[in-house]
């Protein structure tokens, strides 16, 4: 017993000692705020005892390894660079946390990288840790990154796609929050050079499978306060209800088109006729959702590869029940404006591209639930063939009604 005592007591070191850091300079904990990243915060998978953050700024790339209750970091390790690294041990930022911490953000400076915007970047994470139980375990995150360009203007309204991935901002639960409404009335009321703005009629495409018809969770009793918020605006609303190859061009006096959880292909045809309304000043509006209620996320996809959009749908659900997101969720854009808040339910997760522009991100403010990006309007050849895209994600879905987007 006196030898493990002593044993013990070699090990610990003084409770009133900071951690030390090498590169980028001996430091304490570097701190930074995602809410403040240019672009997308990526995640990575700590061995399942937590997650590492990664995100810049203009001038910094942060790593924060973040430990899962009930475990802690005892010991951290970091590494970016433009190659991979050997192992752990040879990451260049270390601490030693004494006492243990939940979280721990390490800071690499850019220039000292030699990287900038839209360079790719391997980043690591590894920590030793803890459990007050005396658990231990060992895990190490390992991915690639691309350092996101600073101060991206947001794409003008008009000849745009705008994604949501989640039904419920726009129904009767969702359209009791005035910020709601507000953005509803910001879809279909913005200016734009092209003729479509002037447009006096919405169309509602809720045919090609989608589970909107009728009495769904998109259908028109859940919908009714939605169309009286855009019928008060001066629009009238028309049903399309297409079929894989019906899509024409759409008539003069449409402005926005809503495509709600479509389940059929779009053709090239169709798609050309799309962006020939885009060109025009109109704007398409995609309702997409969770994988487990939306089974064609690969369809939704491959649609905003075709149509110029970056940004892919990784079917993880974020925020089940109904939540309402605070005003650091929110992103200044032209369909936020004046907006607060957000209420949405158990909305998938987009990977954005370098172009595409974020409009909103759940409750951590890590993931984005919703974005915009300017269409392509260049028409696609008719034999066209979006390339596959893998989309790298961890997606583990609890026992969720399927049918229900609350989740519940």
């Amino acid at each position: 017993m006196v030898a493990l005592a002593l044993a013990l007591g070699a090990c610990s070191s003084p409770q009133t000692a900071k951690p030390t850091m090498v590169a980028p300079s001996p430091r304490d904990d570097a701190g930074g705020d995602p809410a403040q990243a240019c672009g997308e915060v990526a995640e990575l998978d700590l061995g399942g005892q937590g997650t590492v953050l990664v995100w810049n700024t203009e001038t910094t790339l942060f790593l924060r390894l973040v430990a899962h209750a009930p475990w802690t970091l005892t010991e951290s390790h970091a590494y970016a660079g433009l190659n991979a690294p050997a192992g752990w041990w040879s990451f260049p930022a270390k601490a030693v946390h004494d006492p243990y911490v939940g979280t721990f953000t390490y800071a690499f400076a850019l220039a000292d990288l030699g990287a900038g915007p839209g360079d790719t970047l391997q980043v690591a994470g590894h920590a030793f840790l803890l459990t007050p139980s005396y658990a231990f375990a060992e895990a190490t995150a390992q991915g690639e990154v691309t350092v996101a360009r600073c101060g991206q203007t947001p794409p003008p309204p008009g000849k745009d796609i705008v994604v949501f991935n989640d039904i419920n901002p726009f129904d009767r639960t969702g359209m009791a929050n005035p910020n709601n409404r507000l953005m509803a009335k910001n879809l279909v009321g913005y200016a734009t050079s092209g003729p479509r703005g002037s447009g006096t009629k919405i169309l509602f495409d809720r045919g090609r499978g989608s589970v909107c018809g009728g009495t769904g969770e998109c259908g028109d009793g859940n919908l009714s306060m939605f169309r009286s918020v855009l019928q008060s605006e001066g629009f009238t609303i028309e049903e399309l209800n297409s079929t894989q190859g019906s899509i024409t061009p759409l008539p003069a006096e449409v402005k926005v088109i809503f495509l709600w959880n479509p389940r059929e292909t779009f053709t090239p045809q169709e798609v050309n006729a799309l962006k020939a309304f885009a060109d025009e000043g109109g704007r398409v509006v995609f309702i997409g959702e969770w994988q487990g209620y939306y089974d064609a996320i690969t369809l939704e996809n491959d649609f905003l590869a075709k149509m110029g959009a970056v940004m892919t749908n990784t079917g993880q659900a974020v925020d089940c029940g109904y939540n309402t997101l605070p005003q650091a969720s929110l992103r200044p854009h032209q369909i936020t404006q004046g907006m607060t808040d957000i209420t949405i339910a158990c909305s998938s997760v987009l990977i954005p591209g370098p172009n595409d522009y974020p409009l909103y991100y759940d409750h951590t403010n890590t993931k984005v639930l919703s974005a915009v990006a300017t269409i392509d309007t260049t028409p696609i050849p008719l034999n066209f063939v979006a390339p596959t895209r893998i989309v790298p994600q961890t997606l583990t879905l609890p026992a969720l009604n399927p049918r229900s987007a609350t989740g519940y």
